[in-house]
């Protein structure tokens, strides 16, 4: 590892040989801060390209999966099927920090790229596993995405429906992976940080199913505890407390006042509603008592004023309110803009473009640049000439499909 300049993990080398969404974003966050991050893919491409047409996604003039999780890394391309590929790849173990993978443990065994293939190469390297149920067990092989084993199979797409009788709900695309990968970034980096004191590398080791635990841990933790969960034949009602609102452009936000004492007060003085208090009608000790007249009286308020009327009144009234975001909105949301949630990306195919920003920042330390993703194997002969590869070894390898780039 040498010294760093500029960035936190700048001289951090990364071999993400990752597929999708998961696994790849973890190594996204440390090319964040600096890294050096090499991505590992086959001549067809990672799956992750493939996602907009075969998940049947909102269609746009770039690949906006391949983008966020690709973004800063450098692609080259190797066909690990073949020896001198492999041969390839474990020069560049030889001098990376960090090797990440989620394929399924017969891939990894078949394309030599298991723990024991990896790390006898390298004393000092992390070898970093993300796996869809788990290193052992029955379900270890099996391949997953986040939808099933993070969303499904932690029982948060259970939980979340309003009644056993409603229809289950899929997840959106990357809702588990993303913080699955952010897991997987914590171990990583406590791994680099146990080399600091060891100066060994070390394995580590996350799943998608464990992160949907973690996710869903109060009702497990409940159940573990064996709590009695009610039948849900209809929907629980909600306290008009803490409920959704319709306002007069059809938007919708919701009421959180679950500090009610406090809250409920402040509330009816913002709307003007002196009445409420007269006519005590929230009751303290029987709080479900007027529920119904209370959200017809609400509803009544939020419907003649529309979202903007009601986030300048609720702002700052001490009140606690969140409004239902639309995925459209936040490129004009200034707080995702001034939280640096939202962050320039360079595209030569976009005059101004934002990305997500990794969802956490260090006092004192920036972050890069963010640039665009990376094409099929666009860095491959830039790679392998550091490696000290010559032009003619390059382009034998390329003539017998060991390695690929494209053509400009």
């Amino acid at each position: 590892m040498s010294i760093r300049s500029d960035h936190l993990l700048e001289g951090i080398k990364v071999i993400d040989a990752a597929s999708f969404i998961a696994g790849p974003s973890a190594a996204t966050i440390m090319s964040d801060y600096g890294a050096e991050v090499i991505k590992i893919e086959p001549q067809s491409g990672d799956s992750l390209r493939n996602l907009i047409v075969n998940g049947r996604m909102p269609e746009g003039s770039e690949d906006y999966c391949w983008e966020l999780t690709s973004r800063n890394k450098k692609s080259i391309s190797l066909n690990l099927k073949d020896l001198k590929a492999q041969k390839i790849l474990i020069d560049l173990v030889k001098e990376a920090d960090v090797f990440i993978t989620n394929m399924p443990f017969p891939i990894r065994t078949k394309l030599k790229i298991t723990a024991e293939d990896i790390m006898p190469h390298n004393e000092k390297i992390i070898y970093a596993s993300l796996t869809g149920y788990g290193e052992v067990g029955p379900d270890a092989d099996r391949t997953a995405y986040d939808s099933m084993a993070w969303w499904a199979r932690s029982g948060l797409m259970d939980f979340v429906r309003p009644s056993n009788n409603s229809p289950v709900a899929w997840s959106t695309p990357g809702m588990g992976d993303h913080p699955t990968g952010m897991a997987l970034y914590g171990a990583i980096m406590t791994a680099l940080y146990k080399r600091e004191r060891t100066g060994k590398g070390s394995e580590v080791s996350t799943s998608l199913m464990a992160n949907g635990a973690w996710a869903n841990g109060v009702f497990i933790q409940a159940a573990l505890m064996d709590v009695e969960f009610p039948e849900r034949p209809e929907p629980l009602p909600r306290h008009p407390f803490y409920d959704f609102y319709t306002t007069k452009d059809e938007r919708k936000f919701a009421l959180g006042m679950i500090n009610s004492r406090i809250e409920w007060p402040k509330l009816a003085d913002i709307l003007d509603r002196k009445d409420w208090m007269d006519r005590d009608l929230f009751d303290f000790g029987n709080p479900f008592e007027n529920a119904d007249l209370l959200r017809s009286e609400l509803s009544d308020e939020f419907k003649i004023r529309s979202l903007k009327e009601i986030d300048e009144l609720l702002r700052n009234s001490g009140v606690t309110y969140g409004v239902l975001g639309r995925t459209t909105d936040h490129r004009e949301d200034l707080q995702f803009l001034e939280t640096e949630t939202l962050v320039p990306l360079d595209h030569e195919s976009f005059d101004k473009l934002y990305t997500v920003n990794s969802p956490f920042h260090i006092q004192g330390e920036k972050k890069i640049n963010f640039s665009r993703a990376p094409k099929i194997g666009e860095h491959t002969k830039q790679v392998l000439e550091l490696l000290g590869y010559g032009e003619s070894e390059l382009e034998k390898l390329k003539k017998e499909n060991s390695i690929y780039w494209p053509e400009k």
